[in-house]
């Protein structure tokens, strides 16, 4: 399958959101948040990025890396058909010019292996840069942290101007050239199915967020009215302990208002919600609600 994705920021199935993904900013330039079933770290697609899926029978004691290289070697092939010289990086990557193009992952379900990659053709780099964080040394998880290679599009290599649908057509054309494939037009039927299964997962933040490893993040900055230590512990999602500690000036134990943010998904629309209703001065001083905020979230 070669497929397209509006603004959205992929997360691998082991990753924690706020670890590889600006969420605040994501959610201001209209990036989804979306977790893939297979491994690997966080990609960021739109229009101008090409995912392509390879689905293949999978049975004890075949070489899931080898078969990998049913997609990517027909990939590479394609590539330096159209005049650039592509080369593959432990089967896991494409590389042109010692630049990232395309990263791949893999996943088993009943006897079925999932190949698939994300190709930047013509991606909007400046908001992918914006979007995927690059160093988040605050939170400790033993989940997956993202490594983040020099990217670049593919079409600043093509000896011509193409668009993005203009190489998937010739892209598809080079894949029926070099291997057996039959056409497959998805039914109303199957698209239909397919709507169900993203309702039921990969539109639902229980699978989004909630499914996500436990971490621990730990913060501190200082503002005005006083320093603030934060010190969070989440499972799935749950924000299930919370620790504030500083210099400011409290006249209300703090701990009514940690109790408070317990049990919060680990959002920050969800925290400032809660705290909305709170006067927080008898518990942080002159400290604001969104300086906290800045500090859970940094």
């Amino acid at each position: 399958m070669i497929w397209q994705a509006e603004n959205c920021a992929m997360l691998g199935r082991n990753q924690i959101a706020h670890a590889e993904v600006d969420v605040a900013k994501a959610g201001k330039l209209g990036v989804r948040l979306v977790r893939r079933s297979s491994g690997g770290g966080t990609i960021f697609t739109d229009m101008g990025t090409l995912l392509i899926s390879a689905i293949t029978a999978f049975r004890e004691g075949d070489d899931a890396k080898q078969l990998l290289g049913m997609l990517a070697d027909p990939l590479v092939s394609a590539i330096n058909r159209f005049g650039v010289k592509a080369y593959t990086y432990s089967r896991n990557d494409i590389f042109v010019e010692g630049k990232k193009i395309s990263g791949m992952a893999q996943y088993i379900k009943r006897g079925v292996l999932v190949s698939h990659c994300s190709l930047l053709f013509d991606t909007d780099l400046d908001r992918l840069a914006a979007v995927l964080r690059t160093d988040m040394g605050k939170i400790v998880s033993k989940a997956l942290v993202s490594t983040r290679s020099h990217v670049a599009n593919l079409s600043e290599y093509m000896p011509a101007s193409r668009t993005t649908g203009e190489f998937k057509d010739m892209l598809k054309a080079s894949f029926f050239e070099e291997l057996d494939l039959e056409e497959y037009e998805l039914t109303e039927e199957d698209i239909k199915k397919i709507h169900e299964i993203r309702l039921q997962k990969y539109a639902n933040n229980e699978w989004n967020i909630g499914s996500e490893p436990r971490f621990s993040y730990s913060n501190g900055r200082r503002f005005p009215g006083g320093k603030v230590e934060a010190r969070i512990y989440a499972e799935r999602g749950l924000i299930k302990n919370c620790s504030l500690s500083g210099d400011f000036l409290a006249l209300l134990p703090v701990r009514e208002l940690e109790k408070r943010i317990e049990g919060l998904p680990y959002r920050i629309d969800a925290v400032r919600e809660s705290l909305g209703s709170v006067d927080l001065k008898p518990y942080l001083g002159a400290i604001t609600a969104e300086e906290l905020l800045s500090c859970i979230f940094d």
